[in-house]
């Protein structure tokens, strides 16, 4: 396995783990009730920046890891770069898509009005609601990360 598969699998495994955490945790308050609080913001927030300083201390200690570990390689070709870049086009798009269907899923509960709208306050404070569509929109670039990585691994397999 050549350093960039090592690397693009150190990604894949630690992003499943720390976003998947962050999803759980996520659910969980709002199956408990916090989305009426006014404390879950902050929190949200707190383990969002918590999770990223995990993705950068897990994949930095274990890409070194990989570094020291014997491998063949350690220059990327033309086939690696052609994979990544294709992979970069599917995962933009993929990310697009995932926006527009967020935008949508907005406007639809706009046009709907009031009744949608009175329905969704009654659930959670504005505030709150901020915070879940702005975790929406973070788990389209997550997702699309996800796609770019495990597309540029697929890539990679196929060319070899």
């Amino acid at each position: 396995m050549t350093l960039r598969q090592q690397h693009l699998w150190i990604a894949i495994v630690t992003t499943l783990g720390v976003w998947g955490l962050y999803v759980w945790q996520l659910i969980e308050r709002v199956r408990v009730g916090d989305l009426k609080t006014t404390g879950f913001a902050g929190e949200m927030g707190g383990l969002f920046l918590f999770g990223l300083l995990l993705i950068g201390i897990a994949e930095g200690v274990l890409t070194l890891i990989a570094r020291l570990l014997p491998h063949a390689d350690t220059r990327e070709g033309a086939a690696e770069r052609k994979a990544s870049l294709q992979a970069s086009h599917i995962s933009l798009m993929a990310l697009i898509g995932m926006v527009t269907v967020v935008a949508a899923v907005l406007f639809v509960i706009g046009w709907i009005g009031q009744s949608a709208t009175a329905r969704l306050l009654s659930a959670a404070t504005p505030a709150n609601l901020l915070v879940l569509i702005a975790n929406g929109l973070m788990g389209c670039v997550v997702v699309s990360e996800l796609i770019r990585f495990s597309m540029t691994l697929a890539l990679l397999r196929a060319r070899r």
